[in-house]
């Protein structure tokens, strides 16, 4: 009875221990963002999902372009749209100017860059803008004319082409990216013929080789 007992002791205190360690592998992998507005009071949206007014802080996967939309309710303000980079582990704060709408927006326009590739990276004239969340990328506030619009990432083919920009109150230059996978990224199946990409991986946290060797010493208790 008394070996039972030891037996489940050990089990707990190692069920305890894989579960600590698995939460702290993850909140390792995370970043906190703390975004500002001006005026304050701003909606925040982050990754398309609404994170509530400014100043807002939310916790955001680590090592990684965070897309942000900032925007006060009302037809007064232009909304401002952008991104931000979250290491790892860190503390990342900003502060977003939100502009008053004037007569200048008609010398202004819309870019809408979308694409069926999730976290695509979009650049226009050499500059880069974001990355494609939720199927697009919108690029406010851009000069009339003509601009060079490239889609990234690693594994495909990059996309470029050409838009001519109309003011905003006219039109929406709509860019529409069809990624190519690239030769090196995809797997001929042998059976059916189709192909595939290659999935990045992560190697996994061994947080349970510990665990399997406290279960063993535990099992040989039990024999005794």
């Amino acid at each position: 009875m008394r070996k039972q007992i030891f037996v489940m002791v050990i089990c707990l205190c190692i069920l305890t221990a894989v579960g600590t360690a698995a939460v702290a592998a993850m909140e390792s992998n995370e970043g906190r963002l703390t975004i500002n507005s001006e005026p304050n009071g701003a909606d925040v949206w982050v990754s398309g999902n609404f994170a509530g007014y400014a100043p807002v802080s939310v916790i955001v996967p680590g090592d990684a372009m965070i897309n942000l939309r900032v925007e006060i309710p009302g037809n007064t303000y232009d909304v401002w749209r952008g991104s931000a980079y979250v290491p790892a582990g860190q503390d990342v704060s900003m502060t977003v100017p939100v502009s008053k709408k004037t007569e200048h927006s008609k010398e202004f326009g819309i870019v809408v860059v979308s694409s069926g590739v999730e976290d695509a990276e979009v650049y226009m004239d050499n500059s880069y803008y974001g990355t494609i969340s939720g199927g697009s990328l919108s690029m406010d506030n851009t000069k009339l004319g003509l601009h060079y619009v490239q889609v990234k990432k690693n594994g495909y083919e990059d996309y470029a082409t050409m838009v001519d920009v109309k003011p905003k109150n006219l039109a929406t230059a709509n860019v529409v990216a069809d990624l190519k996978l690239t030769s090196s990224a995809v797997v001929t199946s042998a059976t059916t013929g189709s192909t595939v990409p290659v999935a990045p991986t992560k190697a996994p946290v061994c947080v349970l080789l510990p665990a399997l060797a406290l279960l063993g010493a535990a099992a040989a208790v039990v024999r005794r």
